[in-house]
């Protein structure tokens, strides 16, 4: 069973829109020269049913051309032909509901813009948290279906990505693609320089340059506080792994640290509307008395709320981005 690569998705969509570069034309262009698979996936439909429905939407075109005397049926085309070119277009149509209703569904695109000198907060459906950077752009799909959660990104962003084993996370960025699990980490990419600047903040992260689109060329693994930089702007040299990062430089402008030395609980429950876009609903200042030590950076909201709540021994529960706690308290 194929899968669509999200990055060869959202090519498709910005040749529709007249958007392409050349080399992003190139890229795409290979793609669709490569072999078409063995078996296509179909939703909605038997192999049967769609064996059918295609042989009917033939001959009832033959029919048409036959019993109209059309140009096309009659006086330049012999019959052969036109069934030929009836199934010619059954098989674009097959294409078209291969790639919108198959197993890489385009559904609901999304494109977030950030403004020069700003920082845009974007939380994705599987609540990895990105951080996009002046001028940035990042493109994603509205949920994430199949076995990747994949994204692209022109620019500069720091991504805190949500924890998830059986879906890796994959950034299409130029000639790069960078894969992960759950990790943070910032990566800016300027496609048209050839230059890619990795910086990984915990966990590890994959890293693989390929040449056209297509050919695997070198791949890298990037540990936390190691970086990943291109050397210049021609695209053969490669890339260099150093120690030491700047964290502070890296998450300025962002609510990425989450580290509490003896805070109050309300401070920290402030931040995390902030950070998460949530509101805590309910509350009369019952634990207005709680201090809180809890390292609670690149952690999920639901991981920061189990940590929070066994510091004050109360309940939580989360319904609609609203979250009530319950219980517990300090005295």
């Amino acid at each position: 069973m194929e899968h669509i690569p999200e990055n060869i998705k959202f090519l498709i969509l910005k040749r529709q829109n007249g958007l392409l570069t050349d080399r992003e034309k190139t890229i795409l262009d290979n793609w669709y020269n490569e072999e078409l698979p063995d078996e296509l996936y179909w939703y909605g439909d038997t192999e049967a049913e769609l064996k059918s429905r295609i042989e009917t939407n033939v001959k009832f075109r033959i029919a048409l051309e036959e019993s109209t005397g059309s140009a096309v049926g009659r006086s330049f085309l012999p019959k052969a032909l036109v069934a030929s070119i009836a199934a010619f277009f059954l098989l674009c149509f097959a294409i078209w509901f291969y790639v919108w209703k198959g197993q890489g569904d385009l559904i609901e695109p999304i494109s977030i813009l950030s403004k020069n000198k700003e920082i845009t907060k974007v939380i994705l459906p599987d609540q990895t948290i990105v951080w996009l950077k002046g001028n940035g752009r990042l493109n994603y799909p509205s949920h994430f279906s199949g076995n990747t959660r994949e994204v692209e990104l022109e620019g500069e962003a720091l991504f805190e990505v949500a924890k998830d084993k059986t879906r890796p996370f994959i950034i299409h960025a130029g000639d790069y693609t960078t894969r992960v699990v759950g990790t943070s980490f910032n990566l800016k990419v300027r496609p048209d320089e050839g230059k890619f600047d990795l910086d990984v903040l915990t966990g590890k992260v994959e890293v693989t340059k390929k040449r056209l689109g297509l050919t695997l060329e070198s791949k890298y693994t990037i540990a936390a506080n190691e970086s990943l930089h291109t050397t210049n702007s021609n695209y053969e040299t490669p890339a260099k792994v150093i120690s030491n990062i700047n964290k502070e430089i890296l998450v300025l402008g962002t609510q990425y640290d989450m580290n509490f030395v003896s805070a109050p609980l309300e401070d920290i429950m402030k931040r995390f509307e902030q950070k998460f876009d949530v509101r805590f609903t309910g509350y009369t200042g019952e634990y207005s008395a709680c201090k809180v030590t809890a390292n609670l950076t690149d952690q999920s909201l639901e991981t920061s709320l189990k940590i929070i709540s066994m510091s004050i021994n109360a309940d939580y529960k989360i319904n609609n981005r609203e979250i009530r706690l319950t219980g517990g308290g300090c005295f």
